[in-house]
């Protein structure tokens, strides 16, 4: 049987070497859309991102510079939420640098935008809910759940299955083990280490928190409370 697949050319991520040919869009800066991807015609786009085979962006999205969407992901579709369904997509916002890999789902929001920041990796079968906000230098592991409306604080790092319960907040630079599920009662601080159903905390991440000192420490602290605390006065 022929290989009736569409194949391109070039060469910047993990999808490149199977001999495809990406094209260049002219509505768009500097972007390569594979042409089996589709982009919605609200979508926003900075320059050099690259949308792998069978990427769909959708609805109000905004995505900013140098971004890596691997085939089938799916951004800024419909909330999951059954109040939602029929409605308009709502605004989703995605920085710059970041990579989602394979099968990457981010629901639109439905009070204030779904928010990637920057320098983010969202790894194969991931799942970001409706308003929830993913800060800066996140790991997002293989088939992570975060629920609507949820806060992943800067750097924090969720291991491969792990769950979040939706209206959660993941302290900065905290480890969650893999597997690890966490639930409306769970309380995830900065810096550190949980495993576990429910989340228990076991340890500090070490590995993070010997690159501060104690005053940045405590400046990492005190801007995710007051962060969260804006974040979830606004719900």
């Amino acid at each position: 049987m022929d290989d009736l697949t569409p194949h391109q050319n070039k060469n910047q991520n993990s999808t490149y070497d199977i001999n495809v040919t990406y094209q260049k869009d002219t509505r768009y800066d500097n972007n390569y859309i594979h042409p089996t991807a589709i982009v919605g015609e609200n979508v926003k786009l900075g320059k050099n991102n690259i949308f792998g085979a069978y990427v769909v962006i959708q609805g109000d999205t905004t995505i900013g510079d140098n971004n890596t969407f691997e085939p089938f992901c799916s951004i800024g579709n419909s909330p999951e939420h059954k109040n939602f369904f029929k409605h308009k997509n709502l605004k989703t916002i995605i920085g710059d640098n970041n990579i989602f890999r394979e099968n990457v789902t981010i629901n639109s929001g439905t009070e204030k935008a779904t928010t990637i920041q920057d320098n983010v990796i969202i790894l194969r079968g991931s799942y970001i809910g409706h308003d929830s906000f993913i800060s800066n230098n996140c790991t997002i592991s293989c088939n992570v759940l975060i629920g609507g409306h949820c806060y992943i604080g800067l750097g924090a790092n969720m291991g491969m299955g792990s769950i979040c319960h939706q209206f959660s907040k993941i302290g900065s630079y905290s480890m969650i083990g893999m597997g690890t599920i966490i639930t409306k009662k769970s309380s995830i601080n900065c810096f550190g280490t949980y495993v576990g159903n429910p989340a228990k905390y076991i340890k500090e991440n070490d590995y993070k928190k010997k690159e501060f000192n104690y005053k940045q420490v405590l400046d990492v602290c005190r801007f995710f409370e007051e962060k969260t605390l804006t974040y979830f006065l606004k719900i």
